[in-house]
């Protein structure tokens, strides 16, 4: 008498039934990973955007404007006499939103105003971050709840 190595269907389907559990119990926590990781995305890219036009602002000795234009904001700088877009931030996450405003960055590195721009979505579960910036050009991200100070 000769006999099979194998699974049976039931052993294949208690197998099926752990893995079906443990998906279940792990969708949440992978979810609330995903949308904080868009709002810490959103928040790195303004941060590059932020340090990419103070940086142009040094290496070209000239005063570099950051422009808010509907939901971008923009890095311009004089070539020629004409405003040209060197580069720019675009929200690119459904449901993150951010408070963007206009500013110029000097050729000494130091910006028109202190700022604290704020990125969030509607999720209360994520934490939210400010951009903050320093008149003197320096700048940081922050947790909401620190804040700038």
């Amino acid at each position: 008498m000769t006999r099979t190595a194998g699974f049976t269907l039931v052993e294949l389907m208690i197998v099926v039934a752990i893995v079906a559990i443990m998906a279940v119990l792990a969708f949440p926590s992978f979810s609330q990973q995903i949308m904080q990781d868009r709002v810490v995305t959103t928040a790195n890219h303004l941060n590059s955007v932020y340090k990419y036009a103070r940086s142009e602002a040094v290496k070209r000795d000239r005063e570099i404007k950051l422009v808010v234009s509907g939901s971008k904001w923009q890095v311009k700088a004089a070539v020629d006499g004409v405003d040209t877009v060197l580069k720019e931030f675009v929200i690119h996450h459904h449901g993150v939103r951010v408070r963007l405003v206009d500013r110029t960055v000097w050729s000494s590195g130091e910006i028109s105003a202190a700022s604290e721009i704020l990125i969030k979505d509607d999720n209360e579960k994520t934490v939210d971050y400010y951009l903050c910036i320093l008149k003197s050009g320096q700048n940081w991200l922050a947790e909401k709840s620190i804040g700038c100070a």
